[in-house]
């Protein structure tokens, strides 16, 4: 039995280890779901949602494993021992569970990532030329598919159609690129 509540504990840690890497959201919006379509709306990520199996089986299997094992190595009957596991680990689950809906429910006071320079080097191609005062067209690939946006240039330089730009910032619907021949010559 001392091999179960082992192996329980170890499995635990490993599954603890791989939430801390990885985290316990998943779906969500990534960075890019906040990039204006073709009217200039910006896109709002869905709220992620939570893998709560994970981490409250981590916390069981830990919690249960190295409970279990110090009750049998004091003595305690394989029964005994047993029941001491299961009431340790489900009160780490318990308490696994009450920090994922804490750290859930919390929402930071601003957002770290400033949304106009989301796509901040994404390669883009000019499919309207921009003029040197005017605006002009480019369109670009996201994980959620294509996109087009206007365009201004940073220095004021005209930017024939095909020419493939890279974006600095997205503001009020406009996307300031700069020629990638001109970023590539400064790597």
């Amino acid at each position: 039995m001392t091999t179960v509540f082992l192996v329980a504990f170890i499995f635990g840690l490993v599954l603890v280890v791989r939430a801390m890497l990885y985290g316990v959201e998943r779906g969500g919006g990534s960075a890019f779901a906040v990039a204006p379509d073709r009217i200039g709306r910006t896109h709002r990520p869905p709220v992620p949602q939570v893998r709560w199996a994970e981490p409250l089986v981590a916390a069981l299997l830990t919690g249960a494993g190295a409970a279990g094992y110090v009750a049998l190595r004091r003595g305690a009957s394989t029964g005994v021992a047993v029941a001491v596991a299961l009431l340790a680990g489900g009160l780490l689950a318990l308490v696994a569970s009450r920090l994922v809906r804490r750290a859930q429910a919390f929402v930071p006071e601003h957002d770290p990532d400033d949304p106009r320079y989301v796509l901040q080097g994404h390669v883009a191609r000019v499919t309207a030329p921009i003029g040197a005062r005017g605006d002009g067209e480019i369109a670009y690939t996201v994980e959620d598919g294509s996109h087009v946006a206007r365009a201004r240039t940073l220095d004021g330089v005209p930017v024939d159609a095909g020419t493939e730009v890279v974006i600095e910032r997205i503001e009020d619907g406009v996307a300031w690129v700069e020629p990638w021949s001109e970023v590539e010559q400064r790597l």
